[in-house]
């Protein structure tokens, strides 16, 4: 191989430190909350689908954002976001017009309908995420003087659930395509299943673009995080009280007391004694977007039944006797016709919910 002449090594040299120089600028910017210097639209394109699995639909996506080279990553990610919204709402008019069909068989009808309602869930947690990113949280750098610890922690808790909704979002659609996994597999499912491969794809995008986000990317390990590890419930946070510290003081207390002693909302018991004779039934009765706990207290028996606790029941809490004395069981599966998303004793599509002593 000839030697590089002279003038090229100086250009190869200034390329390098041009390169750095950017690198470090844009890392700069990114933590200061500012927009790196992009020459164009498609430079800024580019480095926001560095590292995507999906890049050329990364590329296609943000092809149309006005001004994206002039726009910081969180507008990036919820532009990204919002257009996977509009890529869902049309997914869900397509499988809603298959239900049309007089000649679908049973099966087929009870899997469009969980996909119906997962991609309904996969639109909450989109918006969630957009929420997120647009709150002070999730625009602010975690830098400053005085609450600079408290700004870095409140960031770091925005990014981790922004993290959580938009991996439960991906899977979503996979749960949506089990519930063609029977002989046969349905007629439905090969018109539908692209779509739903490219909803769960175009999420991917957003979560490793997000991945790139100040305080979304684990850090060197501190004191603190050290002695957190050490704790039971490791990698769900500082403990408190021998408690996670997002474990909210009324939860711990109702954690912490005897079932006896906590004041119910609502009584369940197979006797008849209490104000409900099944599960279900008091979740059915219960509150919807719910401001504060609502308790349903569960009588020692065996109850036969699958619970579902819809995504507006939320805050619902239950508490029984004890194991072994509180019992909810049931037998659906898949050979008795049911989908995989509808076989759970107890399904939960909601937002803080918890048992105890179930």
């Amino acid at each position: 191989m000839p030697p590089i002449p002279k003038r090229a090594e100086h250009l190869l040299v200034l390329l390098i430190v041009a390169f750095a120089a950017a690198a470090a600028t844009s890392a700069d910017s990114d933590a200061a909350g500012t927009v790196p210097f992009y020459p164009s639209a498609e430079a800024a394109a580019a480095a926001h689908c560095d590292g995507t699995l999906y890049p050329e639909l990364c590329l296609s996506t943000l092809a149309d954002i006005p001004d994206l080279h002039k726009k910081p990553l969180p507008d990036v990610i919820c532009a990204a976001v919002n257009r996977t919204e509009d890529v869902v709402t049309a997914t869900s008019i397509n499988c809603s017009s298959y239900l049309q069909d007089r000649s679908l068989s049973a099966r087929d009808r009870l899997a469009i309908n969980d996909c119906l309602e997962l991609l309904s869930t996969t639109m909450d947690e989109l918006r969630a995420t957009t929420a997120d990113l647009e709150s002070p949280a999730g625009r602010s750098s975690g830098s400053g003087n005085g609450s600079a610890a408290r700004s870095l922690g409140a960031r770091r808790a925005t990014m981790d659930h922004v993290m959580t909704v938009l991996s439960a979002a991906i899977t979503n659609q996979y749960t949506c395509l089990d519930g063609f996994a029977y002989q046969n597999g349905g007629r439905v499912r090969p018109y539908i299943e692209p779509t739903f491969h490219h909803v769960s794809r175009m999420v991917s995008n957003s979560l490793a673009m997000a991945k790139k986000l100040p305080g979304a990317s684990p850090s060197a390990p501190t004191t603190e995080t050290a002695a957190a590890a050490r704790q039971p419930f490791m990698g769900y946070g500082q403990m408190v009280k021998g408690f996670p510290r997002w474990v909210r003081p009324g939860d711990r207390r109702l954690l912490q007391a005897p079932a006896t002693a906590i004041a119910a909302d609502a009584v369940v018991a197979k006797d008849g004694s209490g104000g409900y004779t099944t599960v279900s039934a008091a979740v059915a009765a219960a509150p919807t977007n719910s401001k504060k706990r609502y308790v349903i207290y569960i009588k020692a028996g065996a109850y036969m039944e699958n619970v579902e606790v819809g995504k507006k029941h939320v805050n619902l809490m239950f508490v029984g006797d004890g194991i072994g004395k509180t019992v909810i069981k049931a037998s659906r599966n898949v050979v008795d016709g049911y989908t995989t998303f509808r076989s759970a004793t107890v399904g939960k599509y909601t937002s803080y919910f918890s048992t105890y002593m179930l």
